[in-house]
């Protein structure tokens, strides 16, 4: 007992898998997702130097001149010297400038940088909701050929309890060694199909572990999702590609905004403290001394040759290029839809008839089993009807795993998964 006790704490089971799982897992390993945080960043540096314009700008200059020609007076009095001008010049200086108004240009500049930022990360999210295709076939191809593995095993053990049986009568006298022969092979290309199975089956799951970014053990369970069609419209369109149509238009408005400021009045205010020859405007004074000044600057380019209004009218026409692709997008999806939930319906009829024939192949397959037995028929003509019947098996499941695929990718294809 204290074995079985430690057994159960120290063997780990079999992990398992759902697809809702596979999809967060295979998103959050995407490369692409370490753009998001970089593309955060990056704005956020360039709106810090956006917003260091309203800083004050500090600077130092230096200027060394020489005139060839100056003012001179050629008037002379006695007792009265009148100054002279120097034609070297000399002054070194520091600078401050603080913007004080742009007409709201910064903001603008603010905001598109952000609209841009929140347009790449959502080109991301798109991206990374294409990878859900890939997970759901390689999630779905691991189940098909476990559902073929399955089948197999039972083919397999009953054409091993048949081979049996067939030995017995063949030791007591009443068989014949043909049907021993013919079983054998059977059993020979069963265990063929189950090689080739497994090789997919490893593949599949050796796909999907790199999509998850971990490698998937192989006795890993995958359980098929529970989904409905019929509570998911068309209409509640729910995929990324509708946030990056939206982002693109508020990116061209904040785009239309900045264009209709570039043409707004700029103020700023300045000052200088300076040391130099002359000093200012002084002209006369030939000696190095100190001076500063201050006041403020206007700037207004109120005439752009209607430039900026062309600029706002091309990306209003820019705001209909989106709302063009995004309904060619829409009907792009509404057909994609449509097809699938035709073969839903179609899957789900198929069901239904798979359901019948398999009641009536269990029914000859039994039939034959008993001629078998009795040496009616050849292990041949059972093999035939035994086969049937594991075929009808076997498309019964693929047609199950296929309604469900066939289900999970309408509800990827609305955006409702």
């Amino acid at each position: 007992m204290t074995f079985l006790l430690v057994l159960m704490l120290f063997t780990t089971s079999p992990d398992t898998l759902r697809l809702d799982v596979c999809y967060r897992e295979a998103e959050a390993h995407h490369p692409l997702q370490a753009e998001t945080p970089l593309r955060a960043s990056i704005a956020e540096l360039k709106v810090r130097n956006l917003n260091a314009r309203f800083l004050p700008g500090v600077s130092l200059r230096g200027q060394a001149t020489y005139q060839s020609n100056v003012p001179s007076f050629p008037l002379s009095a006695p007792g009265f010297t009148l100054p002279t001008i120097s034609k070297d010049q000399y002054r070194v200086s520091i600078n401050v400038e603080q913007l004080i108004y742009d007409g709201g240009l910064t903001a603008g500049q603010r905001a598109l940088e952000y609209a841009q930022r929140d347009l790449a990360q959502q080109s991301v999210a798109v991206e990374v909701y294409k990878l859900r295709d890939q997970v759901n076939a390689a999630f779905f191809g691991v189940l098909v050929q476990q559902a073929r593995a399955a089948s197999l095993a039972v083919l397999e053990e009953d054409l091993r309890a048949r081979l049996r049986r067939v030995e017995a009568q063949v030791a007591s006298g009443v068989g014949m060694r043909a049907n021993v022969d013919v079983l054998t092979v059977e059993l020979l290309k069963v265990a063929q199909q189950q090689a080739e199975v497994d090789a997919q089956r490893r593949s599949a799951l050796a796909v999907l572990g790199t999509l998850l970014g971990r490698p998937l053990p192989e006795d890993t369970v995958l359980e098929p999702p529970s989904v409905t069609v019929e509570a998911a419209r068309p209409e509640a369109h729910r995929r990324p590609e509708y946030g990056a149509f939206e982002l693109n238009r508020t990116l061209l408005v904040e785009q239309e905004r900045l264009a209709e400021r570039q043409t707004r009045p700029r103020v700023s205010g300045f000052a200088e403290a300076a040391y130099g020859r002359p000093p200012g405007l002084d002209i006369f004074e030939n000696t190095f001394q100190p001076f500063y000044s201050f006041g403020v600057r206007v700037q207004w380019n109120f005439w752009d040759w209607r430039t900026s209004r062309r600029e706002r009218q091309t990306l209003a026409l820019q705001r209909q290029v989106v709302a063009a692709q995004e309904a060619a997008f829409t009907r792009q999806i509404d057909v994609a839809a449509e097809q699938i939930r035709h073969d839903v319906e179609r899957l789900e009829e198929l069901l239904e008839r798979d359901d019948e024939i398999i009641a009536l192949r269990a029914r000859i397959t039994a039939q034959a089993a008993s001629r078998l037995e009795n040496g009616v028929i050849t292990a041949t003509d059972y093999l035939i009807e035994r086969n049937a019947e594991h075929q009808a098996r076997l498309t019964r499941r693929l047609h199950r795993l296929q309604l469900i695929q066939a289900r999970v990718r309408y509800l990827t294809t609305i955006g409702a998964s």
